[in-house]
């Protein structure tokens, strides 16, 4: 078995030198294996086989994941700078291998002679041929060589630049200084749990635990926009200029390679296959839904009133609040008194006792192990039988330096070895929820669903059989990769696995039945005006990456304001510089109302037998998770549903059947 398959990333990846050395050392392993495939140029088409090109192919890509992953994920989460800025490196080395590796005309007729011996392959291994071959022509290998040094440059500019753009948000906290008296409507536990300081002003910073309960329970609506403005005007300065830069790069690479727009480029792998399906998808949804935001935004609008609101539209900086009071009046909801059932500690471990229930696995702690804080929880996942069939690590709290939003990233991929044998995968959940202090954290339900969410991707990584490296995992459609972790959002509404979990953080009560009733009518509450947001979000990237470069991208966030929502823009505002997703998701945050569709079919049939039925769950892993990307997408939906997916669900869902 090759070395590379006994490196752990985390043991070697905790100083700058040894993640420096952790991505050369996967390069250089990548490098060995493509130069292996070339060797086969000289030699008869007989040499050509499934073990010396495509399984060859499949442990350079595991190599080229090994090589940044890691590195992906200290660049973000890692408290050293020193560290942050070496795995910073790794992403332009690997980025410049792989625009080199597709541009290798000796390496894709090696390829093509091999797809023509037509050798029996499986269905896996079948679809690694397949996308490959796509692969060598969409990253440049038909262009002259102009076009590829051109192509050259502009994936190493690109590179650099969404990083730059990445960092920018992460590294920027802004705040503001308020009075005592000014966090009246906050939880008592937020305020006790931030204290004057020699000012005897207290700080409020645009990190997710201070954002996002000010804006949603702060009586002091001028102190709340202010907040608002300075969250979405954070790296205004540098990342306005670089999102140009971005979209001009972007629109010119897709140009170059033979796509009418850098969308039409991005979504040729993914479900929805070209833009036009895009669009018409986000304008259907949005046709239907319009009637609905509007009537919902009307109620709002009275309580708004009530409350002494004298704008003509409701300002975005009050969604939030006037959103809060609105529950609490009309379905008696009092979140603060929600929040008391679901202490942080008893969530998380409310979500692994469910994934071993539903999965028969169970969550072991290490605390021998190394990891890049203190604050990081690591868990094996073993089988009843005790094997260990994959590791996790829980970065939970908020630090400065570290990544401000909640994700899950890869560390390692499973992969069957050549001894039959699995690889174990690792991924990392990064999140920011509020951290225990003399004070139990207690979490929103918002925060309790992005909890199962994320952890739905966790488990998406832990649990997969897929054979080939290339399929492990997530590495699915990008358009399909949200549907897991969307569909685990369900067990955060559920009463039997809430039941599971979810006590007063003092009494012990487990969740009373008319807090119950009102969460639940609250989801109901306000989900067309939420699903709009989620499409204006669509539409301005989807427009971003789809409109002539030249404009003012502040500009088309207007247009989607007014297009997608009723509430009043803040002028001065920047969201666009703020917002993540344009890196890594360029043209493809459709892809979470898309996802979603399907996770509502999805989990039709746990509705119909159970959310914690074993023998569902089970079918679920052999078909879904297990499989990574194994199939096409609409297959492994068939096959778990018994029948073609459909939107049905979904709109059921919405209220727009």
């Amino acid at each position: 078995m090759s070395p590379i398959f006994s490196i752990d990333p985390v043991a070697q990846g905790m100083t700058a030198d040894g993640i420096v050395r952790l991505c050369d050392d996967g390069i250089a392993h990548a490098i060995m294996m493509r130069d292996q495939i070339r060797a086969l140029a000289s030699q008869p088409d007989e040499q050509l086989t499934k073990d010396s090109v495509l399984l060859a192919f499949d442990e350079l890509t595991y190599a080229l994941q090994l090589a940044g992953a890691f590195a992906s994920l200290m660049n973000l989460a890692h408290p050293d700078v020193a560290v942050r800025e070496a795995a910073k490196t790794s992403e332009p080395k690997i980025d410049a291998f792989v625009t080199a590796l597709y541009m290798d005309a000796t390496l894709s007729e090696i390829f093509e002679r091999f797809a023509k011996k037509g050798e029996s392959l499986s269905g896996p291994e079948q679809r690694l041929l397949d996308f490959t071959r796509r692969d060598f022509r969409r990253n440049g290998l038909l262009l002259d060589a102009a076009g590829q040094e051109k192509l050259r440059n502009l994936n190493q500019e690109l590179t650099q630049l969404g990083q730059t753009f990445e960092e920018n948000i992460a590294k920027v906290t802004a705040s503001i200084e308020v009075a005592p008296e000014q966090l009246e409507g906050l939880p008592d536990n937020y305020r006790a749990s931030r204290k004057p300081n020699d000012h005897g002003k207290i700080v409020i910073t645009t990190d997710y635990p201070d954002l996002v309960p000010f804006m949603k329970y702060a009586k002091d609506r001028e102190a709340a926009k202010q907040l608002f403005i300075l969250n979405n005007t954070r790296a205004q300065k540098e990342n306005l200029p670089i999102l140009d830069q971005l979209i001009a790069l972007r629109n010119e690479k897709a140009h170059l390679l033979g796509y009418q727009t850098w969308a039409d480029y991005v979504l040729e792998p993914r479900m929805a296959k070209n833009s036009k399906r895009v669009r018409d998808f986000i304008d259907d949804l949005h046709k239907d839904l319009k009637p609905a935001a509007q009537q919902e935004f009307a109620e709002l609008m009275k309580i708004y009133r009530a409350n002494g609101g004298t704008a003509e539209r409701i300002p975005a900086s009050d969604a939030g609040y006037i959103h809060e009071l609105a529950a609490r009046q009309t379905c008696s909801l009092d979140s603060q008194k929600v929040s008391a059932y679901f202490e942080l500690h008893a969530v998380k471990n409310g979500v692994l006792g469910i994934a071993s229930q539903l999965y028969n696995i169970r969550f072991v702690r290490r605390d021998d192990l190394p990891s890049w804080h203190a604050d990081v929880e690591i868990y094996d996942i073993n089988t009843v039988d005790g094997a260990t069939i994959g590791r996790c690590y829980l970065d939970l709290y908020p630090r400065e330096g570290k990544y401000k939003h909640m994700a899950v990233f890869g560390i390692r991929e499973t992969k069957k070895l050549a001894d039959g044998t699995r690889q174990i995968p690792m991924c990392a959940m990064v999140c920011n929820f509020p951290k225990p202090d003399a004070h139990p954290a207690l979490l929103s339900h918002d925060d309790v669903t992005t909890f199962f969410h994320e952890f739905g991707h966790l488990l998406h990584h832990i649990v997969s059989e897929s054979e080939l490296a290339s399929f492990a995992g997530t590495s699915v459609a990008r358009d399909f990769v949200e549907a897991p972790s969307q569909m685990f959002e369900e067990w955060a509404w559920s009463r039997e696995s809430l039941d599971l979990f979810a006590r007063h953080y003092q009494t012990g009560e487990k969740l009373p039945d008319d807090l119950f009733a009102a969460m639940t009518a609250e989801r109901s509450f306000g989900v067309a005006l939420f699903t709009e947001r989620q499409l204006q979000l669509a539409d301005l990237d989807l427009t971003y990456h789809t409109r002539a470069p030249g404009f003012d991208s502040t500009a088309v966030v207007r247009e989607m304001q007014q297009e997608y929502s009723p509430f009043g823009f803040i002028d001065g505002t920047t969201f666009q510089a703020t917002f993540g997703h344009l890196v890594g998701y360029d043209a493809g945050y459709y892809g979470y109302q898309w996802a979603l569709s399907i996770a509502m079919d999805l989990f039709s049939r746990f509705k119909t037998t159970g959310i914690m039925d074993h023998a569902t769950a089970t079918a679920y892993h052999a078909h879904i998770l297990s499989r990574g990307g194994s199939e096409d997408e609409n297959d492994m939906v068939k096959n778990f549903l018994g029948r073609d997916g459909n939107a049905q669900a979904y709109k059921a869902f919405l209220g727009i059947t």
